[in-house]
């Protein structure tokens, strides 16, 4: 009867070790699912910092950076430049701009050259169309005709970031040109005049170059705005 009682004893404490082993080593649904919850959560928190995120259009949020322009990218592979808040960037002033003459070439009676503006703000700003471009002597005099506009090119509208450079295509006679003396009445002009596209404030730029400014010579032809040198 004592051995009896011993077996049962036993068995009965096997039989408690071994459940107790099977619970310490199964899975709790209830806590994975929480861990799953919470771990999803975070990952969305933190793919939009700092608010709502910017979508391009390979489908990944962007944010911009330290409140700079975003930028909303396109299936063409286009940008179109949009400041906080959503609005877009205004037109660049004259004040904004630092207009310069550069890239001279000369030959066959003409020579040609580039006026640039360089956005020397801290916003983007755009360009759109033709300049005004005229001779004039002390006090702002014009000298000659002011700039007829290239025709059939091709106009559009150029964004300037900071520091970013736009060109706008300049023809000048060189020398008489083939006119007469007396037509072209060859002058040492000392200021090139700039209005840059869509503004009525106009900037000045050393020139000191003999001109063509007789009253029926059309000495300058200017191209509209575009982004390459």
């Amino acid at each position: 009867m004592r051995t009896r009682i011993v077996r049962t004893g036993t068995l009965a404490v096997m039989l408690a070790t071994t459940g107790f082993a099977l619970a310490a080593c199964g899975p709790d649904d209830s806590n994975a699912s929480d861990s799953s919850s919470a771990s999803t959560s975070s990952s969305a928190t933190a793919s939009a910092p700092g608010g709502t995120a910017a979508t391009g259009s390979n489908g990944r949020a962007r944010t911009g950076g330290k409140g700079g322009a975003g930028r909303s990218g396109t299936s063409g592979g286009s940008s179109t430049t949009t400041l906080p808040g959503g609005s877009s960037p205004s037109d660049c002033t004259t004040d904004q701009l630092d207009t310069t003459a550069a890239n001279f070439s000369s030959g066959a009676g003409t020579t040609g050259f580039q006026i640039a503006f360089q956005n020397t703000g801290t916003a983007p700003c755009t360009l759109t169309g033709y300049p005004g471009v005229s001779f004039v002597k002390i006090h702002n005099i014009q000298l000659g005709k002011a700039a007829t506009h290239t025709a059939g090119a091709p106009t559009t509208k150029v964004t300037l970031i900071p520091n970013a450079h736009a060109y706008a295509d300049v023809q000048t006679t060189n020398g008489t040109g083939g006119y007469s003396p007396s037509r072209c009445d060859l002058t040492t002009v000392p200021t090139l005049r700039v209005y840059p596209p869509n503004q009525t404030e106009s900037t000045n730029i050393p020139w000191n170059k003999q001109e063509c400014v007789g009253s029926s010579v059309q000495n300058l032809r200017v191209g509209p705005v575009h982004s390459s040198r």
